[in-house]
């Protein structure tokens, strides 16, 4: 982490001072993650300003977060490398705002009496970014040029029974 950024934040006070927040946070230092990764080297960069709406009374936050991350793929269970860029655009309400009044797209941000730690509003961000099953392009696949010899071994569908069983049924209608 960078020494110069805050390691709790209060959304509402940077948005009245107009406030941008940009750097840098090691993804080894985001244990919930690493969890999800092969490998927790390198780094998550961000860039989030902060800005207040007065008419509606919500703090909003939004930017940018980007990190290139390791990842098991499903389908070859090969390692790979996935850039993820994750646009944030955070409306900061209490418990008690209608969730209606967020602009279309605007997640919210709910603002208790816990602080907001900023390392972890990057983490959720980018864990949110996280495909549920990460796998190669079919081209780069190991598992790929398999895939394709599978396929093509396959001469009949195995719903193919299934389309003479609805041709059947549908001849035994028309007799009647």
């Amino acid at each position: 982490m960078q020494p110069d950024l805050p390691h709790i934040i209060e959304p509402t006070r940077l948005a009245r001072a107009g406030q941008t927040l940009a750097g840098q946070y090691a993804i080894e230092e985001m244990s919930r993650l690493g969890e999800r990764l092969f490998d927790k080297s390198g780094l998550a960069d961000f860039r989030l300003e902060f800005e207040r709406d007065e008419e509606l009374d919500i703090t909003f936050i939004t930017g940018e977060i980007s990190a290139k991350v390791s990842m098991i793929c499903q389908r070859c269970l090969e390692p790979m490398t996935l850039a993820l860029k994750c646009p944030v655009y955070l409306g900061v309400i209490n418990n008690s705002v209608d969730l209606s009044i967020l602009p279309d797209s605007c997640e919210p941000l709910y603002e208790d009496d816990s602080p907001v730690s900023l390392r972890d509003l990057v983490e959720d961000e980018l864990i949110l970014a996280l495909p549920l099953s990460a796998m190669h392009e079919m081209v780069d696949c190991e598992a790929g040029g398999l895939l394709n010899e599978v396929n093509k071994s396959v001469k009949e569908s195995p719903f193919s029974v299934l389309k003479t069983l609805v041709k059947n049924q549908t001849n035994n209608n028309r007799r009647r």
